[in-house]
This record gives structure tokens, C-alpha cells and sequence, in this order.
């Protein structure tokens, strides 16, 4: 493209040479102050201490300075030049932007077209300009900027929210950590208590004894002291003597008989006081009283609640690298582990229902542990995750469903819905529950206080739609639908949220299926349990593939969660103790749109 020369602009050239300029910047802070100098490429006249300083910041030193003698010796005009006012190119500041490059989406002026756009197809802005302001592209950079204004409104909102999760939990810990010294201190102050006691019963035994030994003595001493002086008194007659001496010979044999006693009693108990090794090593650890470890992130689940279009990995060409085990048997487990659902609480943390031990679990993906552990009061059978950090579990045989906090890395008991026997799947979508039951198979939506709303059991023909269903998810499309895994069936069956049946899902090599998770819109993941795999379920052609089976060391799996965050696949497997994790092998994911 060919490129102009350069151009004075014309209203450069208007103004008298008797006007009087004043420093703008000056002007702006109410002085005045006549002007020495004009700033090409702020278009700006200033005077010397403003030209001194605009020289000195980094931001300004290269900008085009003229002199007092080359400066315009008026205030440049508004009008608009032959190709409307734009702004200054930065990479040559005294050129005014003129084109824009399509191709590489870049702004430029003159010299920027002949150095680097010379084999592009570039527009001359006062060509386009006005046709573009007058088109769609124009019309729709509006909403488009209002969209996105919107999603960092909710970014700002969630961070705050976060702000506020910070703070809580700064709360949480410090007073966790003051309650745990408390305890510490009244378990101190009671042992001290109990030593300095034992201390005192020894020294009031001992001084008991030696009290009573100190009277003994003392009696026979003033026993010998009476005799004695009857001995040796002149107004004892003989007779009188004779008597006192033969029953003084036998005091002195038993008084001899008392001190050889006593010397047997001649003792005390020494004490000392030996500190417990484990408490003088807490003297010693840099660890003492605990530590502070991170369980899971406090997740801005933005692009879920704002952004629905941002796009899904696709998982139909990704090849899976298999991680070594993550143990989740813990110390307070008396069963093998049976792992019979698990959730994704945040990036790398999932929730886990261990059915045989009645418990559920936190397990931290990165350090490959578990977290957190909660007793329950019968067999957890699936969970789901709620929103403001809340979570549901199911339970066949108590009839019930327990929701759970899951705040602060915590796991805690909280309401109890009561629900009809064998209850088994759970999901939730728009603040609703989506309960399936085994026995007289159905579905029930519910509120989160448990009132049913309405029942999926038959079609429109008023066939049943289940055999022995056991798990089911809300997919992210659009409408969303449920999918629902039929153990007995070997199918998997889409829904519409009003129970309407839409597709059946089956492959040859996929029977008894379990767990089924959303990856994405249009795409989930299912458990074959008898067929030992897991399959990738895609909407766009209704076909299963399987992506993980036998030869990926999977037995019996029963449970699987996708982690698009860390790219990992978590399976767990009947009556075992150890989750199987996988990982993707390429750094990023092919994106479906």
C-alpha cells in the first residue's frame, strides 16, 4: 500500500505571532505562567519548570520538545484535520495514528505501515472510519463492552466475596488456634495441680512420721530424765532406790528395743521431679502446638455463573498418563475403603462418600492426602456439591439426606432431610435437589427444606423410565438436561429438566454403569462396572468411547470426577483403598466451541 508523506497539519499555521501563550498545565492549577516551550506530542505548550519536570519522568523524556523560537505562537485549534482527530502513535509519539492493519489488529501510523505492514492489506482510517461507525461491527462493540463490564463486576463481587472468606476464615483459624492453647494451658495448670499435690502428700506423709517418731522419743527421754533424778536424790530412801533401779534396768531394755525400732523408722522418701520427654521435645519444636497447612482454594466460580459460552476441553482425542495411587485409608477406618461417589469441591479438592466406613472425606489432589474426615450416623451413598460451600449426601437405608458444610477445608454435619427409602443418586441445579430412588424407581425434585415439586417416573406413554437407576448429573447445556445411569438397563438416559426422555445412551462395551459426571456441555463421563472402564459420553454424535478400562489397572470402578482445573481423571473402585488418578499428557486441551 502506498504510503503519503508527512503533512504539516494546516491548523499549525493559523494564529498570530503577537498572541501571547500561556503554560497549559499551569493553567489546569490556576497560575500563569508564559509558556517556553511546546510539547509535540502532548500538544501541550509549558513553561520551564513544567518542561524540566516533563523531561525527567521516564514516561515523557523522549517526547518531541520544540523551543520557545520553533513553537507555535498560538493555542492549536480543535478543527478536525483531513483525517479527524485520533491520537499519537506510541511508537513514533510525534506521528498521528492513520491506519489500521486487519490482519494483526493494529493501530499505526505512516512510518508504522512502511517499516512493518508493507506486504498487508491496511485501511486508511478517514476512508473507513465513517462507514465502520455506521455498521454492525460498530453497533455490537457496545453490548460486547457491556458483557464484559458485567463479568468484571461480578469478578470485583466475587473477589470481595473472597475479601470477606479471607477474613472469616483468618477468624476461624486464629480462634481455633486460641482454643487448642486454652486447652493446653487448663491441661497444664491440671497436671501442675496434681504434681504439686503428690508433692504435698508425700512431704505431709513424711512429716507425719516424723512427728510421730519425734513424740516417742521425746516421751522416753523424759521417762529416763525422771529416773534418773530418783536415782540420785538424797531423800529417796534405799528401799525406795532399790525399786527405782530395777524398773529403770528394764526401761533401758525397752527403750533399747524402741531405738532399734526407731532406726528402722529413721527415714524419709527422697523426691524428683523428671520432665515428660514429649512435652520437653515441644519445648524443642519449631512445630509446636500445630501448623498451618492450605486445604483447597476458595474457587471464583465466575465463567460457570456469568460466562456460560467460555469453552470445554474436549476430552474425544486426549490421552490419559496414569499417576501413582492416592491412599484414602485413614487410622479411624474399619472397613476397606469403598468409595461410592465423589464431587469436585474446588480445583484439586473432592469430596468423597466412603460408603463402607461410613464417613466422608476431603482429599487434596496436590498433596495427594486426605484432609478432612466426618463420621455419619449410616452408609453414604453419592454427594453432591451446593452452592455458599455446602454439599448433600444420600443415604439408602437411614432415608434421609444429610447436608454438609464443607467451609474453610472443614467438613461438618448440618439439617437432615427426611426422603423415602432406598434413596441413591443426588444433584442439584437452580437452588433444586434431584433425588433418585432404586425402589419404585423414580426421580423427585426438591427443595433444599426437602418439599417435593414434582416426580419423573413414567414417559408420556406412561412406560416405566427406570429399571435400577443409581446415579445421575445436570449437564451445562443449553437447555441443561439430566443424565441418569440405569445399573440393570446398561443404558444411560438423557432427560429434559421436566422429565421428558430425550436420547438412550449404550455401547457393547459398557455394562453396568455407575458414577456419571459432567465434563462439560454436551460431554460426561460414565463408570462401566462390570465392564471395568470408563467411557466418554458425547451429545454431538450420541456416541460412547471408551478413554480408561483394564489396561489402566481399573477393577470394579464405581466412582469417577473430572477436574478441568488440574486435568485430572479421579476413579475410585469397589472395596479399595486407593483413588486411581490420571492426567492428560498434552499441556493444554483441544476447545470445543
Amino acid at each position: 500500500m502506498e504510503v503519503s508523506g508527512k503533512r504539516r497539519d494546516p491548523d499549525l499555521n493559523k494564529g498570530s505571532d503577537d498572541t501571547t501563550v500561556y503554560c497549559q498545565p499551569c493553567e489546569e492549577e490556576g497560575k500563569r505562567s508564559v509558556a517556553q516551550g511546546f510539547c509535540q506530542t502532548c500538544q501541550e505548550y509549558m513553561c520551564d519548570p513544567c518542561i524540566k519536570a516533563h523531561k525527567k519522568f521516564k514516561v515523557s523524556r523522549n517526547h518531541i520538545m520544540l523551543s520557545k523560537d520553533m513553537m507555535p505562537s498560538f493555542y492549536p485549534s480543535t478543527k478536525q484535520s483531513d483525517i479527524g482527530v485520533t491520537e499519537y502513535c506510541k511508537t513514533h509519539p510525534n506521528e498521528m495514528i492513520k491506519f489500521y492493519c486487519p490482519t494483526i489488529s493494529d493501530l499505526g501510523c505512516g512510518d508504522c505501515v512502511v517499516i512493518g505492514h508493507r506486504s498487508c492489506k491496511v485501511d486508511y482510517i478517514a476512508d473507513v472510519s465513517k462507514d465502520f461507525t455506521n455498521g454492525r461491527e460498530f453497533r455490537e462493540l457496545e453490548p460486547s463492552i457491556k458483557r464484559e463490564e458485567d463479568l468484571i463486576s461480578g469478578c470485583i463481587s466475587k473477589v470481595m466475596k473472597l475479601f470477606e472468606e479471607v477474613e472469616q476464615q483468618s477468624k476461624y483459624v486464629i480462634d481455633r488456634l486460641r482454643k487448642f492453647r486454652a486447652e493446653i494451658n487448663t491441661y497444664l495448670d491440671r497436671r501442675e495441680k496434681e504434681l504439686l499435690g503428690n508433692i504435698q502428700k508425700v512431704k505431709t506423709d513424711d512429716e507425719s512420721v516424723l512427728t510421730e517418731l519425734k513424740t516417742d522419743c521425746e516421751l522416753a527421754k523424759n521417762g529416763l530424765v525422771t529416773t534418773r533424778t530418783e536415782l540420785t536424790s538424797g531423800d529417796v530412801p534405799d528401799n525406795q532406790r532399790y525399786v527405782t533401779a530395777r524398773r529403770a534396768q528394764k526401761e533401758l531394755r525397752e527403750i533399747h528395743d524402741k531405738m532399734e525400732k526407731m532406726a528402722g523408722r529413721m527415714k524419709v522418701r527422697r523426691c524428683r521431679f523428671f520432665k515428660d520427654a514429649d512435652t520437653e521435645g515441644l519445648l524443642e519444636s519449631k512445630m509446636g502446638i500445630g501448623t498451618l497447612a492450605v486445604a483447597g482454594e476458595f474457587v471464583l466460580r465466575l465463567y460457570i455463573q456469568i460466562c456460560p459460552w467460555v469453552p470445554v476441553p474436549g476430552l474425544s482425542t486426549v490421552t490419559w498418563k496414569k499417576e501413582a495411587d492416592i491412599n484414602v485409608r485413614m487410622t479411624q477406618d474399619k472397613e476397606t475403603c469403598w468409595i461410592s461417589s465423589s464431587a469436585l469441591i474446588s480445583p484439586g479438592l473432592f469430596l468423597l462418600a466412603d460408603c463402607n466406613n461410613n464417613c466422608v472425606k476431603m482429599v487434596d489432589l496436590s498433596s495427594r492426602t486426605v484432609t478432612a474426615r466426618l463420621q455419619l450416623p449410616g452408609q453414604p451413598w453419592d454427594v453432591c456439591v451446593l452452592a455458599d460451600d455446602q454439599a448433600a449426601v444420600t443415604f439408602t437405608i437411614n432415608s434421609m439426606i444429610q447436608l454438609l458444610s464443607t467451609k474453610g477445608g472443614q467438613l461438618s454435619r448440618g439439617k437432615e432431610i427426611k426422603v423415602s427409602p432406598e434413596c441413591r443418586g443426588i444433584t442439584s441445579y437452580n437452588n433444586r435437589l434431584y433425588v433418585l430412588y432404586k425402589s419404585n424407581p423414580r426421580i423427585e425434585v426438591m427443595t433444599l427444606d426437602g418439599h417435593i415439586i414434582s416426580t419423573f417416573q413414567t414417559d408420556d406413554k406412561k412406560r416405566q423410565l427406570f429399571q435400577a437407576p443409581y446415579y445421575l448429573t445436570v449437564s451445562a447445556s443449553t437447555p441443561p438436561t439430566l443424565y441418569v445411569s440405569d445399573f440393570s438397563a446398561n443404558t444411560v438416559l438423557q432427560l429434559s429438566l421436566d422429565g421428558e426422555v430425550l436420547r438412550e445412551y449404550r455401547d457393547e462395551q459398557f455394562t453396568c454403569p455407575r458414577s456419571v459426571v459432567e465434563v462439560g456441555p454436551g460431554q460426561m463421563l460414565v463408570c462401566g462396572m462390570d465392564s471395568n472402564n470408563v467411557m466418554l459420553l458425547m451429545e454431538t454424535d450420541g456416541k460412547m468411547t471408551e478413554i480408561l478400562g483394564e489396561k489402566d489397572g481399573l477393577a470394579v470402578p464405581n466412582s469417577v470426577t473430572f477436574c478441568p482445573h488440574t486435568r485430572a481423571i479421579v476413579v475410585g473402585m469397589f472395596c479399595h483403598d486407593s483413588l486411581k488418578v490420571f492426567h492428560s499428557n498434552r499441556q493444554k486441551f483441544h476447545y470445543m466451541s
